[in-house]
C-alpha cells in the first residue's frame, strides 16, 4: 500500500496530471536553455509589482498544486509550490497548527511564491523567519534536471543547508516545485493590547522586551500606537499585558489588526501624497529612529529591527546610506517606478558577497534561462 492509501493527509490534486506537468515543463526548460530563451517563473502573479521586471515567456507554476504529506505529529507539512497559502492554512488549523513565520498575504498567495519572496510576517523575532521553518525542497535547474535539497524532519543535517537559499530567491535559481515546512502548535491563548506612545517610547519599550519563544509574539508601532501581543496561559497572558499598560483588544479586532499589519492593507501602507516611495529598512537592534529629514515613518515591525518609511524619489541615497550605517539593509518596497525597479530595488551588495550571488547563479542556471533581472540587473 503507497503512502496516499494510508495517509488521510496527502490530498495532492490528480498525480497523472503532475507527471504530465511535470514532464512538460522538464522539456520546456531544456528546450529554452538550448535556444537562449528565458522565462520568467510566477505563481499566482500577485506580487509582480516587487523588484525588477524580467522578460520571457511566463512559467506558471499554479497548475502543480496540492498537499503531498501531513504529518502533524511530526509538525511537518510537504506541499507543491503552487499550493494557495490559505489552503495550507486551513487544513493546518482543523490540527490546531501555524505557519510559525505568518507568511504575508494577497489574494492567491502561493506556497511557493511565499518561499520564492522570503518574507515573514510580525511572528518572526519570535518565532523565526520563513527560511527557518523551510527544511526541504524539490525543484529544476536551468537545464531541467530535478533537484532535491534537505528533507522532511526537523532534525536534518545531511550536507550544505540548500533549502534555505530558496528562501528569498525570487526564482533567479529555478522553480521550487515542492517545500517541506516546520508547522507550530496554535496558541490556546493568543490576546493583543494596545497602548498609546511616541516614536520613541515606543522604540525603548520594543527593544527592551525579549526576542525568541516566550509570551510576546508580536510588536508592531503604528499611528501614534503600539501593538502586543502575547500567547500563553490566560492568566499570565492577562498580567503581561498588563504590566506594559496596554488596554485589551477585543479577539476579533485583533485579528483583523494583525491581519491587515501583515499583509499590508492597513491604512498606513497607503501613500499619504503622490510621488512618495516606501522604503523597507532592516536594521541592527537597537538602531534609532530613521531622521524625519530623511523620511517618514510609518510603521515599525519585528520589536523595532524593521521600520517602514515614505520618502521621495530624491531620498534613495540618504536612505541606503543611513541603512547601512546602523547595519542594515534598505529596499524599496512600493511605488517604484519602472526605471527605478529596472536599476534594482535591493541595496547594492559588497563586491565579495556579490561574486557569490553570481557564482551560485551560475551553477544552477549557468544559462541565464530564469528570472534575470527580477533580483539584480546583472542576473
Amino acid at each position: 500500500m503507497s503512502n496516499q492509501d494510508n495517509n488521510p493527509h496527502v490530498l495532492a490534486h490528480n498525480e497523472e496530471e503532475a507527471a504530465h506537468w511535470l514532464a512538460a515543463t522538464r522539456r520546456r526548460i531544456r528546450a529554452a536553455s538550448e535556444e537562449s530563451d528565458r522565462l520568467v517563473i510566477e505563481g499566482s502573479g500577485s506580487r509582480q509589482d516587487f523588484a525588477g521586471q524580467p522578460e520571457g515567456e511566463r512559467l506558471s507554476l499554479r497548475a502543480y498544486r496540492g498537499i503531498v504529506r501531513y504529518e502533524p505529529d511530526d509538525l511537518v507539512i510537504t506541499v507543491r509550490a503552487g499550493t494557495p497559502v490559505t489552503e495550507v492554512q486551513q487544513l493546518l488549523d482543523q490540527h490546531g497548527q501555524m505557519l510559525g513565520f505568518e507568511p504575508p498575504l494577497r489574494h492567491g498567495s502561493t506556497v511557493g511564491g511565499a518561499v520564492a519572496l522570503g518574507w515573514s510576517g510580525p511572528r518572526r523575532p519570535f518565532a523565526g523567519a520563513l527560511r527557518d521553518h523551510l527544511l526541504g525542497v524539490r525543484m529544476l535547474d536551468g537545464e531541467g534536471r530535478l533537484l532535491r535539497f534537505g528533507g522532511e524532519v526537523v532534525k536534518n543535517v545531511a550536507g550544505f543547508d540548500v533549502a534555505r537559499l530558496m528562501a528569498g530567491s525570487l526564482g533567479i535559481l529555478g522553480p521550487v516545485l515542492e517545500v517541506s515546512l516546520r508547522v507550530l502548535p496554535r496558541p490556546s491563548v493568543e490576546l493583543s493590547a494596545a497602548l498609546p506612545a511616541t516614536p520613541a517610547q515606543a522604540l525603548s519599550l520594543m527593544q527592551g522586551l525579549p526576542t525568541g519563544p516566550g509570551l510576546l509574539t508580536a510588536t508592531a508601532y503604528l499611528e501614534d500606537r503600539l501593538y502586543l501581543r502575547s500567547a500563553g496561559s490566560l492568566a499570565c497572558v492577562q498580567a503581561f499585558l498588563e504590566r506594559q499598560g496596554g488596554q485589551l483588544m477585543e479577539p476579533a479586532v485583533a485579528h483583523a489588526f494583525w491581519s491587515a499589519f501583515s499583509d499590508q492593507t492597513h491604512a498606513c501602507f497607503a501613500p499619504p501624497a503622490d510621488g512618495l516611495r516606501l522604503w523597507r529598512i532592516s536594521l541592527r537592534p537597537g538602531a534609532p529612529a530613521v531622521p524625519s529629514d530623511l523620511a517618514t515613518t510609518c510603521a515599525i515591525d519585528w520589536a523595532g529591527a524593521l521600520r517602514w518609511a515614505w520618502a521621495p524619489a530624491n531620498a534613495a541615497v540618504g536612505i541606503i546610506g543611513w541603512a547601512r550605517a546602523h547595519g542594515g539593509h534598505a529596499t524599496l518596497w512600493a511605488h517604484a517606478s519602472a526605471e527605478e525597479r529596472q536599476g534594482g530595488v535591493f541595496q547594492a551588495l559588497p563586491a565579495p558577497v556579490m561574486r557569490l550571488h553570481q557564482r551560485l547563479k551560475q551553477v544552477f542556471d549557468p544559462r541565464g534561462v530564469f528570472n534575470v533581472g527580477r533580483m539584480y540587473p546583472q542576473f
